[in-house]
């Protein structure tokens, strides 16, 4: 596939060439008719001069001297010729440069008519300027056609001389243009060679971002780029972090059961401290993939519209809950977007709202509203909201330490630790306290970069 600069140089040197092309042939038009305008008020001076020059007898016929001003019409074969004849087609005088030739007889039917045109006459192409003049000789008007003709040697030859200067001077102009053009173009291509070059570097590990300043033009792109590389480092540090805290929470259930194998003789104890530690096990590696798995933020990602997830969310609890016969009220805009994964959405509002079905009474509220925080800054507010008993002060502020384990929750499970994290990774906060329905209050704000 062809380079971009190939590309642009091949679609601009078309229409160079096309517009040179058009701009050429109109030129060379506008100038045949400038020389043909040219040669016609030639030919009219050259029948003014042989009307000036021409005596009329009383018979009708014409006298005209032997030797002209116009030195051409003496020499046999000049090229211009000349010639006279009444309006029956009679031949009344031609001049020596016609030797034994005669131009073409035009009958023009009234005084001062004129007849220009190109013919070809005995093989040869010529200019033909025909005027009508009358005489008044004794009460009768004698109308004659005086003929001059050229041949179209030397408007041939102005016309080749012209043509030949104006493709030379086009052509060079179309090299001059040629090389501004590619001028123009490596030096607007430029920021991207640089991107390129940067973006390859990146692949080879020197260096983790796009650096160069850009134009206006490329900086959406240059910072989309940096966003991506960002989260992507961003995800595979977290998948570090989780790998090495998973192996770190799995060592003390693992030393645990080695222990009761080596030291524990009866089964039934055996079977109780296996299951719970099992079940620790698996708590804690849901905790750590969940972390793991957590997209955070994109900068390209898909808006996400939160009333259908929180929707969805709702009633798939209220079937899990239908004996509580729970009221869920959803006071969100349709227009309201999260960008970034749904899932992490998902999972977000999902433990929320399972947290509030689980602890309610019979009433759970979930809205969500663009405002400010304290410093001015757009963010859009989620808070999910019950009746139930609440979280107790102290409980609430353990349940939003990081890195917090599944098994120092207070019987919270993992979920508000799973979404706290969710939460940081957008770049955002969660608070939890006492809502006015009674029961606890989460209220998670995100800065409005993150919606659309």
């Amino acid at each position: 596939m062809l380079s971009m600069t190939s590309r642009l140089l091949i679609a601009l040197s078309v229409v160079l060439t096309a517009f040179l092309g058009l701009t050429g042939y109109t030129l060379d038009k506008a100038f045949q008719e400038s020389a043909r305008t040219a040669v016609k008020d030639r030919l009219q001076g050259r029948v003014l001069a042989l009307i000036a020059a021409a005596e009329v007898k009383m018979n009708g016929s014409i006298f005209i001297p032997d030797v002209l001003p116009i030195v051409r019409f003496n020499q046999p074969r000049s090229g211009l010729y000349g010639q006279i004849s009444n309006n029956k087609g009679e031949k009344l005088w031609k001049s020596p440069s016609l030797d034994e030739k005669s131009l073409p007889v035009v009958k023009l039917s009234t005084s001062t008519e004129i007849k220009f045109e190109k013919v070809r006459h005995e093989n040869e192409e010529l200019f033909s300027y025909n005027f009508g003049v009358s005489w008044d000789l004794s009460n009768k008007v004698h109308i004659y056609t005086v003929s001059v003709a050229e041949t179209l040697e030397s408007y041939n030859k102005e016309t080749i001389q012209f043509r030949n200067r104006l493709w030379m001077w086009l052509g060079g102009v179309a090299f001059v243009l040629l090389a501004v053009q590619g001028t123009i173009l490596s030096w607007s291509l430029r920021p991207l060679r640089r991107a390129a070059l940067e973006i390859e570097k990146i692949e080879s590990g020197e260096q983790e971002s796009l650096r160069g300043r850009y134009p206006k033009e490329l900086r959406g792109l240059t910072k989309n780029l940096n966003g991506l590389i960002e989260s992507n480092q961003e995800h595979l540090e977290r998948y570090r972090h989780s790998l090495s805290d998973l192996a770190h929470s799995l060592k003390t259930p693992l030393a645990l059961l080695q222990s009761t194998t080596e030291t524990e003789d009866e089964i039934g104890p055996f079977r109780q401290i296996v299951a719970e530690q099992v079940d620790q096990m698996k708590k804690i590696v849901d905790y750590q993939l969940q972390r793991a798995a957590t997209s955070g933020q994109k900068p390209l990602a898909q808006p996400v519209e939160i009333k259908t997830i929180a929707s969805k969310i709702s009633a798939s609890l209220g079937k899990v809950y239908a004996d509580k016969n729970v009221n869920c009220e959803i006071i969100i805009n349709d227009d309201l977007f999260f960008q970034g994964d749904e899932s992490d959405l998902f999972e977000l509002l999902g433990n929320l709202i399972d947290n509030a079905f689980r602890w309610c009474q019979q009433l759970v509220r979930v809205s969500a509203e663009l405002g400010q925080d304290a410093e001015g800054e757009a963010q859009i507010f989620i808070s999910i909201e019950d009746d139930g008993p609440g979280i107790d002060e102290h409980m609430a502020a353990r349940v939003l330490e990081r890195g917090i384990r599944s098994d120092e929750k207070g019987g919270h499970g993992i979920g508000l630790a799973v979404v706290n994290n969710i939460v940081g990774a957008y770049q955002g906060n969660m608070e939890i306290n006492r809502s006015e329905l009674g029961g606890a209050w989460f209220l998670i704000s995100l800065p409005q970069s993150q919606i659309l």
